[in-house]
């Protein structure tokens, strides 16, 4: 792949009980929280990103799991090569250019979902 992953820079747990889970690791293990949505809850370390996520009925968060998320420079390039190895895609490019990052997710040959970001490099 000429688009290198890089390595995880977003970890996921898609939770059956959203605050639950979020209680156990802000209260419970002591992780900061960042940011909150209606269906996630966002916790950084040192540049890089802990979310956990409602279960849903979108394809990605269907059912309980752990998730990564691997930083790309170009996710169009990335997506691309991807889907000409033959890796089964989950989603189109999704977020906003403007918004600060841009995701996809995929699946591996067994099934697991993962995600390719792109994420606006402060001062880029």
């Amino acid at each position: 792949m000429r688009s290198n992953l890089g390595w995880p820079a977003w970890i996921g747990v898609v939770a059956e009980n959203l605050e639950a889970q979020a209680t156990f690791y802000r209260e419970v293990l002591g992780f900061r929280q960042a940011d909150v949505g209606e269906d996630w809850v966002q916790f950084e370390f040192e540049g890089r990103t802990f979310e956990i996520l409602g279960r849903s009925s979108v394809p990605q968060y269907d059912r309980r799991r752990v998730q990564l998320g691997f930083e790309v420079d170009d996710i169009e390039l990335a997506r691309t090569e991807l889907l000409t190895a033959g890796v089964e895609p989950v989603t189109e490019i999704e977020g906003d250019e403007d918004g600060g990052s841009r995701w996809a997710y995929f699946r591996d040959p067994e099934g697991n979902v993962f995600e390719i970001t792109q994420r606006e490099r402060p001062g880029a």
